[in-house]
């Protein structure tokens, strides 16, 4: 190969097929190329031999790619092919690093994609109690067994299951809460002004109009803090109310328990479990309902009571989900009928 030592344009046409940046059309000219001796064909595969022996060297690929150069160049000076300068490397190999970055980019977007996709937490499916202007209780149980009576103008918004480390609720409006006590996972009630902590306790919140907050403790004790200042908190037990006025939270103690009762006069129990009803049903009144089987525990029902008695309640029940009931010592026990059996 009769290389011109001056010709610095075809030692980077060489050095570009050694290194594989031509692309196929490029390589094959260069290969079919006329006016190149057997002699110069034979040292340019012998060169082609030596490049890839570089390249398999382990080391970084970014450092081989330098090196390889680095190599090559002195090699193609020790047999007076080009002359000893420094031919404009980095041009030569921009195409090797964009590649190799590209391609690190690439994994590393598909690794983010990937870690997000496995750790990022399902979407909580939220439920809407919204009570309008209906005068009855609407009455709720929740996973963990919590019993939720919410009166009418409210709108009350809950998990349909409770998140592994926590309870977390939203009210606007008025509602009872009968908290099932667990101590590793506290329940969270947020409002417009206020947020309630509490382990298992009973309680009366009312708010309105995003401005007036009050909380009446039937039960228990109950941690409130200012939304806007969430350090500014107060303890709140059994017999004491607090309110905020002026932005600040305002303790007393509360002698009746009148103004609570409401939640007990009117009812609705709207497509629940017949379980959760009589749990609801003996907590509040004189009654000792039980079921025969889970099955009929499982019933759905949709029902209210306005201040009935417990023969009342029992009729009401039985007629909706055909059950027949029985007085055994001392409990109402509810279930199936069983074809051709009367219902007493």
């Amino acid at each position: 190969m009769k290389t011109n030592n001056n010709n610095q344009k075809y030692t980077e046409t060489l050095a570009r097929y050694l290194s594989g940046e031509m692309s196929t059309s490029e390589a094959r000219a260069f290969d079919e190329g006329t006016g190149i001796s057997a002699e110069d064909k034979k040292m340019i595969e012998k060169m082609k031999a030596q490049w890839s022996a570089i390249e398999r060297y382990e080391e970084p690929k970014v450092t081989d790619t330098g090196k390889a150069w680095n190599k090559l160049h002195s090699r193609l000076v020790e047999e007076n092919l080009i002359q000893n300068q420094v031919v404009a490397q980095k041009n030569l190999f921009i195409p090797v690093m964009v590649r190799i970055a590209a391609v690190l980019f690439l994994f590393l977007g598909i690794g983010a994609v990937v870690y997000f996709a496995l750790n990022r937490k399902p979407a909580t499916e939220l439920v809407e109690v919204n009570t309008s202007n209906e005068s009855n209780t609407l009455i709720k149980t929740l996973s963990d067994g919590s019993v939720i009576y919410i009166a009418q103008n409210s709108l009350f918004s809950f998990p349909k299951e409770f998140e592994k480390d926590s309870r977390n609720v939203e009210l606007k409006g008025e509602a009872f809460f009968d908290i099932a006590s667990n101590p590793d996972k506290p329940f969270s009630i947020e409002t417009d002004k206020a947020i309630i902590q509490v382990i298992g306790t009973a309680f009366n919140i009312k708010t309105q109009n995003g401005t007036d907050f009050e909380l009446l403790v039937d039960r228990g004790k109950v941690k409130v803090s200012l939304k806007s200042d969430p350090s500014r908190a107060e303890f709140v037990t059994m017999g004491e109310k607090i309110s905020i006025h002026n932005d600040g939270l305002v303790k007393s103690r509360q002698t009746s328990f009148e103004s609570t009762s409401w939640y007990k006069q009117r009812m609705h129990f709207k497509d629940e479990s017949l379980r959760n009803i009589i749990s609801v049903l003996n907590r509040n009144f004189n009654t000792t309902f039980v079921f025969a089987d889970n099955e009929t525990g499982n019933r759905k029902l949709t029902v209210t009571f306005r201040n009935e008695t417990a023969e009342t309640m029992t009729e009401l029940i039985c007629t909706t989900l055909n059950l027949k009931s029985q007085n055994i010592n001392g409990s109402v026990v509810l279930s199936e009928i069983k074809e051709g059996a009367s219902k007493n």
